[in-house]
């Protein structure tokens, strides 16, 4: 992995556990460009001593090439590197990161007249949607934004935000409670034809987003998604084998780990990035399997076939997996 080497030149308190930070090159010099929505990987070593990679979305403007701006949530119950970012990043801090990574990109523009696209944040996921903001207003393009938050003080950004959207931000503060905040079926029922929704946040608000678009018959292409992790093992999840192939070797891959992670164990290398399902990158060839789905990316052709599927995140119901590896 390409790495740079930059330097903390801003930290800025957003909320009470929300912290931006502003990165840039020990020399001045320009950093390489990024789209709205991009992401860079980060290298983070928490207290034990152990070495973590983190990503982070990149929130500034794409438009400026002097500087990267991260927005970090810290997660107190977390493995640890939120805290550590929060604890020890300084300005001054030499910190090393990826180049920027894009799975989560602005549709080609422009949409067709009368369309929107449709930006949907819940809590720190307003990260690459206020790239996105920016972005689209730059660009002329027709936009809205719609905010989940506990409160207006956990709302990060959020002055920034009103600056920048005026009438196109729209505030959905539940207090607490997820039946208060915002209504997704709602929301796309109302949405003009053709336009494109963009969601970031939460599990639950990411597949409730994309639940109401299948639901309201939208084309998968028009609905984009970034999600924080990889959904937990299920309790019905168990343990079974992989067997490769090329090698005739048998992977044992346990309840709560992936195919891939039992993979990378074992010293096998295949290629991967997201580990959420949605990129695509990890999807491989199946020779036989009963597989259970758990991708963004498969078409429902490509999973009924069932010749593909994503290691990172998909499983099989029983029996044997083997792959073309």
């Amino acid at each position: 992995m390409e790495t740079i080497e930059l330097v903390v030149a801003q930290v800025r308190d957003e909320t009470a556990r929300v912290r931006s930070f502003v990165l840039r090159r020990p020399d001045g010099g320009l950093l390489p460009a990024f789209d709205a929505g991009a992401h860079v990987d980060v290298t983070v070593q928490i207290e034990d001593g152990q070495v973590l990679q983190r990503s982070y979305s990149l929130c500034g403007d794409p438009g400026r090439h002097d500087s990267w701006r991260l927005g970090v949530l810290r997660v107190d119950d977390g493995r640890g590197a939120s805290r550590a970012v929060h604890r020890n990043w300084q300005p001054g801090t030499r910190v090393r990161c990826s180049v920027p990574k894009n799975q989560f990109s602005l549709a080609a523009l422009p949409l067709p007249p009368g369309a929107r696209h449709l930006l949907i944040a819940g809590g720190i996921g307003i990260t690459p949607l206020l790239a996105m903001a920016r972005a689209l207003r730059a660009q002329g393009e027709a936009w809205a934004l719609h905010y989940a938050a506990r409160s207006r003080e956990d709302a990060a950004f959020v002055s920034e935000l009103e600056g920048l959207a005026g009438g196109r931000l729209h505030l959905h503060l539940d207090g607490g409670d997820p039946a208060q905040g915002l209504d997704a079926q709602a929301l796309l029922a109302m949405a003009p034809v053709d336009s494109h929704v963009y969601v970031c946040g939460p599990r639950g608000l990411n597949e409730a987003v994309i639940a109401a678009a299948a639901a309201a018959g939208w084309a998968r292409e028009r609905v984009h998604h970034e999600f924080f992790s990889a959904a937990a093992p299920t309790g019905s999840d168990g343990g079974f084998n992989v067997r490769l192939q090329a090698s005739g070797r048998c992977i044992a891959v346990g309840a709560s780990e992936s195919v891939l992670d039992a993979l990378l164990r074992e010293g096998v290398q295949p290629l991967y990035d997201c580990r959420r399902g949605e990129c695509g990158l990890c999807a491989t060839t199946v020779v036989s399997g009963d597989i259970d789905h758990r991708d963004y990316v498969l078409s429902e052709t490509e999973r009924a076939q069932g010749r593909q599927m994503c290691i990172c995140i998909s499983r099989v119901r029983s029996g044997e997996l083997v792959l073309d590896l």
